[in-house]
């Protein structure tokens, strides 16, 4: 037993010398390793570039540092930038290129670096390559002449490297700047800052370019920018822009949360603009754009893309009629002109909004209340989004599908029909209201008409217009049953409203008439055509021309 106890101690100690020795020379090889290949790789990275760049590029950097046992390389402190005097030699012989670059990184970290793939077998293969503080001047000039023939990125790299493969590559706090030079040498700048861009599975070899699941040799490129505040030109609204993202496999650029949202409370605006001016306070959650041309965006201002979709916002639009009437007329105001007017060329083949709630409230200067009108889970799809003559030849109906809750009960569907490059802006709306209950409008019709609607079931409203910028005519067909009101007087002291008992039993018993169809009569109908008041909105043409139709409906017509 005494032997078996002596001779398991001797294994242990001979055990214990053997790995002290073998942890020896690892460390020992790999201070020598560390010393050799950081030497080797803070001599061969200048060559590289210089090599793969024909010499254009010089790199310059403060310090290099090999981990041979963590597997990692970082550099400090590093400058890429074109040589002057090489790229004006390669411009005089038609050879320099039309993109340049200047890089500066405050550090670049490779980690999980696989040493003997590129010591013994020139690969570059690496688990993650963060870099810390890049700034990317990028030039594209395309009235620089390059008769070269044009290489890939593996062709470029591939005599002096044979692959490279980075798992992640990580750039936080990135900032850009692109200069693009048109041929007639125009410059378009753009500036961004605190970007943060990952681009996953990257890999350059002799295959991957021609890979359907890789873009640009990546599995996909995502773009991050910080959140964006603007104030408007006018200062009276502040745009709040967040959650910024591109994503290039997808070819979609997404939007957390759009907002445009007015710097003064209502009193305040109006004082602020002395006339009537509507307020708008906007937002829109989860904003994506499908299939966006990111380059069309950045070197010709054009925005191209298939789709762009809103999941849910708000939309709320207040006017205070006490003020003047600015001064003018809101003449080439409609959707169609408006697009028309727009500098940027645009082109969204469809657009889609869900989950939108839209309201329009309006101060009546007569009883200093406000009507309210109200749309519900507004769902709307536009086709044809576009202002580029060369498509609207093609095509040129704009067409917006809609369907909503109107105030509290009534289920709304219209169609807007907009002819586009129309000199005289024409139109259709078409549209159908079915199952309302009347006494949901009381939040307009009280403060804006101070009439009070006692009762009324709203079977069906059907609706279809046409017009242009001046006028517009229509057919109206409205089912209904029991309506009765009440004509309203305000007191002066207290601003609350008192029904005005005989006027109101003259209404209901001698003008309204109750129901549609009447017991033994034909559905009314009613054939309208109402002359736009050129300083008030589109809309408000297409509502006057509706309600006109109502009102002969209801037997309200010379009212």
């Amino acid at each position: 037993m005494a032997n078996k106890q002596f001779n398991t101690a001797k294994f242990i100690k001979t055990f214990l010398v053997v790995f002290s020795i073998l942890v020896a020379g690892v460390l020992l090889l790999g201070w020598f390793l560390n010393r050799h290949w950081n030497a080797l790789l803070k001599k061969e990275l200048p060559g590289y570039v210089a090599k793969i760049s024909d010499s254009l590029y010089i790199v310059q950097f403060r310090d290099l540092r090999l981990d041979v046992l963590s597997g990692s390389v970082t550099v400090e402190k590093v400058h890429m930038l074109p040589d002057t005097l090489v790229f004006k030699r390669l411009k005089a012989r038609n050879k320099a290129p039309q993109n340049v670059y200047n890089i500066e990184v405050e550090k670049l970290e490779l980690r999980y670096f696989k040493l003997w793939k590129y010591f013994m077998g020139k690969k570059l293969s690496a688990g993650e390559l963060v870099v810390t503080g890049p700034k990317l001047e990028y030039e594209q000039n395309l009235t620089t002449v390059d008769t070269s023939a044009p290489k890939t990125a593996y062709e470029q790299i591939s005599n002096t490297i044979g692959s490279i493969y980075i798992g992640r590559l990580v750039l936080d706090s990135t900032a850009v700047k692109y200069v693009f030079v048109k041929k007639d040498s125009s410059r378009v700048i753009h500036q961004f800052d605190n970007l943060n861009v990952r681009i996953n599975n990257l890999l350059i070899d002799s295959v991957a370019l021609k890979d359907p699941t890789r873009f640009l040799y990546a599995k996909n490129y995502e773009i991050a920018m910080k959140d964006y505040a603007q104030r408007t030109k006018d200062s009276l609204y502040n745009i709040l822009v967040k959650g910024i993202r591109y994503d290039a496999a997808e070819r979609t650029f997404h939007v957390g949360h759009f907002q445009v949202q007015p710097r003064y409370a209502r009193d305040q605006f109006q004082k602020v603009n002395g006339t009537q001016k509507d307020l708008f306070d906007v937002a829109f959650n989860n904003i994506s754009i499908q299939d966006l041309n990111p380059m069309l965006l950045l070197q010709e201002q054009q925005i191209w893309a298939s789709k762009l979709q809103i999941q849910s916002g708000k939309l709320n639009i207040y006017r205070d009629r006490s003020l003047p009437l600015p001064p003018g007329d809101k003449l080439g105001n409609s959707p169609q002109q408006l697009l028309e007017k727009v500098k940027i060329p645009i082109m969204i083949d469809t657009l889609v909004g869900n989950n939108v709630d839209i309201q329009y409230s309006e101060k009546n200067p007569e009883t200093q209340h406000t009507g309210v009108i109200h749309f519900r889970n507004v769902h709307g799809v536009f086709t044809n989004l576009t202002n580029i003559d060369s498509l609207i030849a093609k095509n040129n109906h704009l067409v917006a599908r809609l369907d909503a809750i109107f105030m509290q009960s009534g289920k709304l569907m219209a169609k807007f029909d907009f002819l586009m490059k129309d000199k005289t802006a024409r139109f259709t709306v078409t549209g159908r209201l079915n199952s309302m209950n009347g006494k949901d409008l009381n939040v307009v019709t009280k403060p804006l008409g101070k009439v009070e609607i006692k009762s009324c079931n709203l079977q069906e409203l059907d609706f279809s217009i046409n017009g242009d910028e001046r006028k517009a005519s229509g057919y109206v067909k409205l089912l209904y049953q029991n309506l009765k009101i009440s004509v309203l007087k305000q007191d002066k002291d207290h601003g609350e409203y008192k029904r005005k008992g005989l006027i109101s039993f003259l209404a209901n018993v001698m003008v309204i008439k109750d129901s549609n169809p009447l017991p033994g009569e034909n559905v009314r109908t009613a054939n309208v055509t109402h002359t736009r008041d050129i300083k008030k909105s589109f809309f408000n043409l297409v509502w006057k021309t509706l309600f006109d139709g109502v009102k002969d409906i209801v037997g309200a017509g010379g009212l």
